[in-house]
């Protein structure tokens, strides 16, 4: 069976009360951002609830960062403090038991990528000496919009702690079959989210609320569980998700529907 974790960034309620509700709900497995990892405080605060930490994020959307730090800054030659406070994250994240960390790309490509690579370099090694693997989230209409895009970053790179995240999501706004991107990443995948959009905007929406049809879905999951990849999956939704704790609910229970009918047929 896929770990399936989520996210408790969809919901408003404290860190704390998100990780019961996400075990209330049966989850065993939560990713967490970095604006919850102060008032968690330990890995006994998700442990003692049942509950595995999944992927981290490391820079929390939508929470401003301290002022005069930009992750523009990775891309040029003022960096480390940006850098010190992504490591920080990382180290809290490990300490919360974090095997497995995101970070989101800043929003322009520099024409020098000399001091973005470095950058991500440095937050690789970081990350391994933390024990946990990193990995880069493209976004549509910033610096790394595109599966395919972050692929040729991440190779460029050519640092082994360096991965790619694949939100499904995105990839229904880029145009890019999901399939093909997990499958591209071969063994740079390091994680996946799943949620659905109108399109155009990533919006998340709860599964098939969107431009979401189940054969595109079935397929990516039977890529899914043919690749020799064990890093699970986030289902992840924001606060602006109508209900999202039910769309978190029933995502999990359509691919558990899904694992169920495979093995069913297998």
């Amino acid at each position: 069976m896929l770990q399936i974790s989520a996210c408790a960034w969809a919901l408003s309620t404290s860190p704390k009360e998100s990780l019961d509700r996400i075990s209330l709900a049966g989850f065993d497995t939560v990713d967490l951002w970095p604006n919850s990892f102060d008032e968690i405080g330990s890995a006994d605060e998700i442990t003692s609830r049942g509950l595995k930490p999944g992927c981290f994020g490391l820079l929390a959307g939508g929470v401003p960062l301290p002022v005069g730090l930009s992750l523009d800054d990775i891309t040029g030659a003022n960096a480390q403090p940006m850098l010190d406070l992504i490591c920080a994250n990382i180290d809290q994240a490990a300490e919360l038991g974090a095997k497995r960390t995101y970070m989101v790309t800043p929003s322009e490509y520099p024409d020098d990528d000399s001091y973005f690579l470095n950058s991500i370099r440095a937050l690789g090694d970081h990350a391994a000496s933390a024990g946990v693997k990193l990995s880069i989230e493209p976004h549509p209409g910033r610096s790394i919009p595109s599966d395919a895009a972050c692929l040729a970053f991440v190779k460029k790179s050519e640092h082994e702690n360096v991965h790619v995240l694949v939100d499904f999501g995105h990839c229904l706004i880029t145009g890019e079959s999901p399939s093909e991107s997990i499958r591209n990443a071969g063994d740079r995948l390091g994680y996946v989210h799943i949620d659905d959009n109108h399109g155009k905007l990533d919006d998340h929406v709860a599964l098939f609320d969107g431009v979401l049809k189940a054969p595109v879905i079935n397929e990516f999951l039977e890529t899914l569980v043919s690749l020799p990849y064990n890093g699970g999956l986030g289902i992840e939704f924001k606060l602006t998700t109508p209900s999202p704790m039910s769309a978190m609910v029933q995502a999990r229970d359509f691919i558990r529907g899904w694992e169920s009918r495979k093995s069913v047929t297998a």
